[in-house]
């Protein structure tokens, strides 16, 4: 039997949710019920919700699911080409390509034929397997490169086999970005579409921003596995730099006060100007001082949730907990509103935010 008290604030008489139905009530200093907020909290006076945040999360998703589609594409290419193994490999050897100092095997002439570059890092030594592998998915090239010719805003294309050979367009100094010996499946770009992260066999997206070992700095990606049988050998990638976001949603200019959030806190893109208002450091783009031998993340700099401003991080929690919808930010002695909209595939947060008056 529910609490007369607590039914006469939480409902209204015909039983149904009241006014205070999301608060929950405490006793507090002489046998007061105290209401506290749980989760994203009503807000009173809230400014209009833009238009323009759905109409850009709508436009995100819907590139999400078109870069979804498209790596399974990738996908089922590679996937032929194992099934042809023989046939686009027989009678060939690797005259065409070369070998490091290093033992690197490599495609010399991929920058200046503009054809996806080549690189089998050595780490598993060379053998007839991987050799018919590299010439088989020479029947993906075409693949690549029309992904990331026809479809922003994919900047990156490639396929990773589980030798630690990587195909990838457009072509690059492989010798001088890379290192020797590089052990592909220990990156997050391969492993997190392994069986063990990725029982469904599907497309999935590192939503984290992180540095790419390939030059292009901070990006996410989607990633999909190419299994033959029941043999993981491969993953297929497509990666969107954090640069082409704001420049695909234009948070430089028009849309100066959207940002978006990752799910554990992290900024994962937004303009100078809310870098600004939240008091973040600059969202450079990385500066490579050495080849990049692991995964790197963004700091807790750029994490919400551990800003220096107590205002901030209560705004942080506010918007990523589930269901939000709008939240305030009280920050110099200006009122901001948030408005929150879930895009879903990245497990991501668009915010918007408005001046209050």
């Amino acid at each position: 039997m529910k609490d007369p008290l607590v039914r006469r604030f939480a409902s209204k008489p015909d039983g149904s949710p009241g006014k205070l139905s999301r608060r929950v009530w405490i006793i507090g200093l002489g046998g007061c019920m105290i209401p506290i907020w749980v989760g994203c909290r009503r807000k009173v006076a809230m400014a209009a919700r833009p238009p323009l945040l759905d109409e850009l999360a709508a436009r995100l998703e819907a590139s999400v699911m078109e870069t979804e589609a498209q790596c399974l594409e990738l996908v089922a290419k590679v996937a032929d080409a194992y099934g042809r193994l023989q046939e686009l490999s027989e009678g060939r050897d690797l005259s065409e390509y070369a070998v490091s100092a290093e033992g690197v095997v490599y495609r010399p002439d991929a920058i200046a034929s503009g054809e996806p570059a080549v690189f089998v890092s050595g780490a598993v030594p060379m053998s007839p397997e991987i050799e018919a592998v590299v010439l088989a998915t020479e029947a993906v090239d075409p693949g690549l490169k029309s992904v990331v010719e026809e479809h922003l805003p994919v900047v990156q294309a490639y396929y990773n086999d589980r030798h630690s050979f990587n195909r990838i367009y457009p072509p690059f100094d492989v010798l001088i970005q890379y290192p020797a010996g590089m052990i592909i499946p220990d990156y997050n770009f391969y492993y997190l579409a392994d069986a063990r992260h990725n029982p469904d066999r599907t497309a999935v997206w590192v939503n984290e921003p992180y540095v790419d070992p390939a030059g292009r700095g901070w990006m996410v990606s989607c990633v999909a596995p190419v299994y033959v049988g029941d043999q993981l050998e491969g993953v297929c990638g497509l990666d969107i730099t954090i640069e082409a976001l704001v420049r695909e949603l234009d948070l430089e200019k028009e849309n100066r006060f959207f940002l978006l959030l990752a799910e554990d806190g992290t900024v994962v893109a937004t303009g100078e100007a809310m870098i600004q208002v939240l008091r973040l450091p600059p969202l450079k783009n990385h500066r490579y001082v050495d080849t990049v031998r692991s995964d790197i993340f963004r700091s807790g700099h750029y994490n919400l949730l551990k800003n220096s401003s107590a205002e901030i991080r209560s705004m942080g929690r506010e918007v990523l907990a589930p269901g939000c919808s709008q939240a305030e930010l009280n920050l110099d002695d200006r009122r901001w509103a948030v408005h929150v909209r879930d895009i879903r595939h990245l497990r991501w947060k668009m915010l918007a935010f408005s001046v209050m008056e």
